[in-house]
């Protein structure tokens, strides 16, 4: 006695690299979420490095030639620390390949 199966036609899935472009409506409010949320990251990043480039000079004179203290510390880790935040979301939210795939 045999078993017969179904006819399953063969459905070529994309290769891992490449994008699978859906024309899906029920997509659009995401893709809206995400493409404001870049650009409010580039934004917000773009403020965080603007304030770290300008203050530089004077952070350099007030804190980093001081004589340390707890609060020296304290100020460079808090500021440090979202500056370090801020690259390290721009690069998770990145949507481009940084490796040379090809």
């Amino acid at each position: 006695m045999s078993v017969r199966t179904a006819y399953v036609p063969y459905v070529p899935y994309p290769h891992p690299d490449m994008t699978l472009v859906s024309d899906d409506p029920a997509w659009w409010p995401a893709i809206s979420y995400y493409h404001l949320l870049s650009y409010f990251i580039v934004a917000s990043s773009t403020t965080v490095l603007y304030d770290w480039i300008s203050t530089f000079a004077q952070e350099f004179e007030l804190i980093w030639r001081q004589r340390w203290s707890f609060m020296t510390v304290l100020y460079i880790c808090v500021r440090y620390i979202g500056i370090l935040y801020s690259l390290i979301n721009i690069l998770w939210w990145l949507p481009v390949s940084m490796t040379d795939v090809g």
